[in-house]
């Protein structure tokens, strides 16, 4: 069997742990695929030169470090349909299998015990004079403006007018994103096996503005309003902010690729959001 092992090394002792499961991996018989960017680092691993020769080649992937991490894996593995287990070094974790002291638990994944959630991604399209560039995301797409400057903008559902707003930005999450930036700017929580789509906007100039859930079946566009001279950018899952211009148009909807997530136990999403955010304020 090949695991494929993702570390973000920028996390504290990220290092350390992906050394132990590499160990883990290979006391219980499975082979560890490692991104060809880590020679020199690591050793008794087989070393890919890509992402997807990597996705390509294992059964299930382990991600080492937080729900960021997870998140970006997520762009590979759910193209290949492979599952990711998240070990989570951060501190929510909401996306993790298992936390940074329960790796003996790899053993029981190498032996077929655990169960996969599948979660629901975003597709986000954006079309102008340039042509058409399409993004996937697992959690939300944010459009704001430069330097939190107002902006009016506006929302269409299935191609029908529905609002114009005045706001510092919007954003667009699937349910998983549902306790991320959505939930800081008072959007609601969901349950991550819905599939719906949540618009929350960020700082609206109204009192009567709220975030609103959509059935994931609509394709949401978001325009921006013609006179507005900043910038304007898209955030996809919290990577490099992209550069949108004002005629541009961008569209979201449901996309056909999902992730799927690694449980190594029976905890549940309302287990997790007790403990981690409800009793995280006590």
């Amino acid at each position: 069997m090949e695991v494929a092992v993702i570390p973000n090394l920028d996390k504290r002792d990220a290092d350390a742990y992906t050394r132990q499961i590499i160990a883990l991996l290979r006391q219980n018989g499975a082979v560890p695929l490692v991104h060809g960017k880590h020679r020199g680092r690591y050793t008794d691993v087989v070393f890919c030169e890509s992402h997807e020769e990597m996705i390509a080649r294992c059964s299930f992937v382990i991600a080492v470090g937080g729900d960021g991490t997870i998140i970006h894996t997520a762009k590979h593995a759910s193209v290949g349909g492979k599952p990711i287990l998240g070990v989570n070094l951060g501190r929510l974790g909401f996306l993790a299998g298992i936390e940074k002291d329960e790796l003996p638990r790899i053993q029981k994944l190498l032996a077929g015990g655990y169960t996969t959630k599948r979660r629901m991604m975003l597709e986000i399209t954006v079309r102008g004079a340039d042509g058409e560039r399409t993004y996937r995301a697992l959690n939300d797409a944010v459009v704001s403006g430069a330097q939190s400057k107002i902006f009016d903008f506006g929302l269409s559902v299935d191609g029908s007018e529905m609002y114009r707003f005045r706001a510092d930005g919007l954003i667009l999450a699937t349910p998983t994103g549902s306790t991320a930036y959505s939930l800081s700017a008072g959007g609601p929580v969901v349950d991550p096996e819905t599939e719906c789509m949540i618009f929350t906007p960020i700082c609206p100039h109204s009192l009567f503005n709220r975030s609103t859930v959509f059935s994931a079946d609509k394709v949401l566009t978001v325009s921006a309003d013609n006179d507005y001279l900043g910038d304007i950018y898209l955030t996809v899952d919290g990577d490099t902010p992209i550069r949108i211009h004002r005629s541009d148009a961008i569209s979201v909807c449901r996309s056909s690729y999902y992730t799927e997530l690694i449980k190594m136990d029976d905890r549940n999403f309302y287990d997790i959001v007790n403990r981690k955010i409800i009793h995280s304020r006590g």
